[in-house]
Formats: C-alpha cells, structure tokens, sequence
C-alpha cells in the first residue's frame, strides 16, 4: 500500500457498492479511552469504558465518533452494516455505553473512504487482502491481535512477506 496512514490496518468495510466504499480502522487504538470522551461530552463513564479505547476509525471526519456495536438499529441514526452489527452516531447509544450496557462496541472516531472502483482498483494491485468478517476479531480479540488473527484467517504468514522482487 502507497499511503503508509494504512500500514497494518485491518479495516472492516461497513458498505461497499458501485458508488464506493467506507468503514472503519479497527485494530488502531487512541491514546484516548471511551470513558475519557464521555466525560468531555459530561457523561458519565464506567469503569470498562474508561478502560476501553477509542480506535483511530480513519483519516476523514476525524473528529466526528461511530459506535459499531451488535444488536439491532434500535436508536436515532442507526442502521445495520452487517449481520449482528450496526453502527451508531447519535448520542442515545452513549448512555449504554456509559452505563455498561451495551456489550460489545468499538468507539471510532473517523472513517476510511474509497471513491467509485478505487478499493476495487486497490485490491487489484494487491495493496489489500481480503478477510471475511468476524465478530470475534471485531469486538472480543485484543487489537494487538487483530490483525494477525485476519492472517490466520486467511492462512497467511506475514513473516514471508518480501518487499523486494527479482532472480536469483
């Protein structure tokens, strides 16, 4: 991948269709905690969310937060992107969040954003590789472990990468 801002990145891809394609960082947490964002919106937080961090979601809209989360589209802007998961951005899901009520969530702030053909062009020149999605990896793994567990998922040794090609 040209753009070193995606050096192992695992991006879960919550739409793609001929007008193009977004979704979020998943494995790049923030030196911020989700419970540290709540307080700025004076909300209160748990202790898990306190403890949780927020993910680097990608380098458009930065400053606006997503909430991916399991469940049904039951609040104000939300919808579903996937099964079992949906995403969130109206503050009505933050008070589950604050209240340890919602189970599995990832805060990202940002999203990821490729045009018409672009990430279909990108995956082409082989600067992607293609996980299907897991609910494991989304919301239970560690995000140290995120992604190599892809690689796994896909039987890949990323230790036999090369960067360089020619004969020998």
């Amino acid at each position: 991948m040209p753009d070193e801002r995606f050096a192992d990145a695992l991006i879960y891809i919550c739409r793609h269709s001929t007008d193009g394609a977004w979704g979020f960082m998943i494995n790049k947490p923030l030196g911020a905690s989700v419970g540290g964002l709540l307080h700025e919106l004076d909300l209160p937080a748990s202790q898990k969310a306190m403890n949780t961090p927020a993910m680097h979601g990608g380098f458009i809209r930065p400053e606006a937060g997503f909430v991916l989360h399991t469940g049904l589209p039951e609040f104000a802007s939300s919808f579903a992107v996937g099964e079992n998961v949906c995403i969130t951005t109206s503050k009505d899901v933050l008070s589950l969040i604050s209240g340890d009520s919602l189970p599995h969530f990832l805060l990202c702030m940002g999203f990821c954003n490729w045009t018409a053909g672009q990430l279909e062009q990108e995956i082409s020149e082989q600067d992607w590789l293609v996980c299907p999605a897991d609910l494991e990896i989304l919301f239970r793994a560690k995000f140290e472990d995120r992604l190599m567990l892809a690689y796994d998922k896909l039987g890949i040794d990323p230790d036999k990468f090369t960067l360089t090609t020619g004969f020998v």
